[in-house]
């Protein structure tokens, strides 16, 4: 199968390759570059070398993709299901043969699983964008944690710093140097022993906002590998993160959107 790329920046061509087909993997990466299975603006190249913005990237592998479940399409949008262990970047090129050129407009960790939404074009891009700036896209998270919040529901509120080259995002209670403030609302569903699953409200979008904040809180999710209880982790024999994105609803969706305004996209939580 062939995937066609195009860098949005300058950047190395494993970067463009990992984000873009996170799901085949750093190893796989690297190995269609030495094999030369690659060509850049038409030439093969087997060597990861420096892209300039606009270069255009031919992949050819027999790697399976995963499925990936589309739930909507119409002519500005279309909504899918992404799997774990798929950068939302991705999406696009597993997307293209049937929907075209894709932009996604949010993102969730590569781990996290649930409701995403693609713009078909400009029109649509741009106002997702402004819509998810403005806060107006409510979305419902739901989540199993080791141990349960003190209170049946509540609001998290944090600011948190990111450590760019550590990979790693840190929360503090109260406003600091560098920190952005994030805030979201939880509600506990369920307590089964020492885990409880809870729907998550965000009203921010900071990046491991959901997993760091649910750890400063004493309740990390559970399979979490980076900011979880790793005992638990261990015990229950989960390395998977179980953090679902499960709606999206577009309260004030206007222009070429506007036909979403006020309907919700949902997906069942068996992941989570």
């Amino acid at each position: 199968m062939k995937y066609d790329l195009t860098a949005g920046t300058d950047m190395y061509l494993s970067d463009l390759l990992l984000e873009k087909l996170s799901f085949l993997g750093s190893r796989k990466i690297n190995a269609l570059i030495t094999d030369r299975q690659v060509k850049i603006n038409g030439v093969r190249t087997g060597s990861d070398c420096l892209l300039a913005e606009g270069d255009a990237v031919e992949v050819y592998t027999n790697a399976k993709a995963p499925s990936v479940n589309v739930i909507y399409s119409d002519e500005n949008v279309v909504i899918a299901d992404k799997p774990a262990h798929m950068d939302t970047m991705s999406l696009p090129a597993l997307l293209a043969e049937e929907y075209g050129e894709l932009y996604p407009v949010h993102r969730l960790d590569v781990n996290t699983t649930g409701i995403v939404a693609l713009a078909r074009n400009a029109g649509a891009k741009a106002e997702f964008e402004r819509e998810f700036r403005a806060h107006t896209v409510r979305k419902k998270y739901i989540a199993t944690v080791v141990g349960a919040p003190s209170r049946p529901c509540g609001i998290m509120k944090h600011w948190l710093v990111k450590d760019g080259e550590r990979g790693l995002v840190k929360a503090y209670n109260k406003p600091v140097r560098g920190g952005l403030e994030s805030v979201a609302a939880y509600e506990l569903l369920s307590r089964d022993g020492e885990l409880s699953k809870i729907a998550l409200y965000p009203s921010t979008g900071r990046t491991h906002q959901l997993r760091v904040q649910l750890a400063a809180t004493s309740i990390p999710i559970l399979g979490d590998s980076k900011y979880g209880n790793f005992a638990a982790n261990k015990k229950y024999g989960v390395n998977e993160q179980r953090l679902r994105a499960v709606s999206l609803t577009f309260t004030a969706a206007a222009g070429v959107l506007k036909s979403l305004c006020g309907k919700e996209f949902s997906v069942t939580d068996e992941e989570a």
